[in-house]
């Protein structure tokens, strides 16, 4: 299973991991995409009452195994046309530099500006 975790759509927002323990062990959670998540498990850790309100809100998502090309945006001049779960999703999915220092530099959010940072910073150091 293929998690993404977003900490900054938290209230506060979050600096770090999260965790769940689980009658099948524990799962931990960084900031951004989260792979091998047995199947199993997550759906033990989707019964979470703290799971299920970070999934209300788009903290926690379960996304596809394969990212298909066409749901990379490579027409959005500006992040501000989205809300912010989905800028933050469209950041995560942007492997060009040149476009999200372009968004960067227009974007009034902190919370996108931090998402394109850490995603900037990733994609320098290879893992993205």
């Amino acid at each position: 299973m293929l998690i993404a975790y977003r900490p900054e759509l938290e209230n506060p927002p979050r600096e770090a991991g999260f965790g769940i323990i689980t009658d099948k062990g524990l799962i931990s959670l960084a900031p951004g995409l989260n792979q091998e998540i047995p199947d199993e498990q997550w759906e033990v850790a989707k019964a979470n009452p703290t799971v299920k309100a970070l999934l209300s809100i788009g903290a926690i998502e379960e996304m596809k195994e394969r990212v298909e090309i066409e749901t990379i945006p490579q027409n959005i001049e500006s992040l501000s046309q989205l809300p912010l779960s989905q800028a933050i999703q469209a950041i995560e999915l942007l492997h060009d530099e040149d476009k999200l220092d372009s968004w960067k530099k227009v974007e009034g959010r902190v919370r996108v500006r931090n998402a394109i940072n850490r995603r900037l910073e990733a994609i320098r150091k290879g893992k993205a």
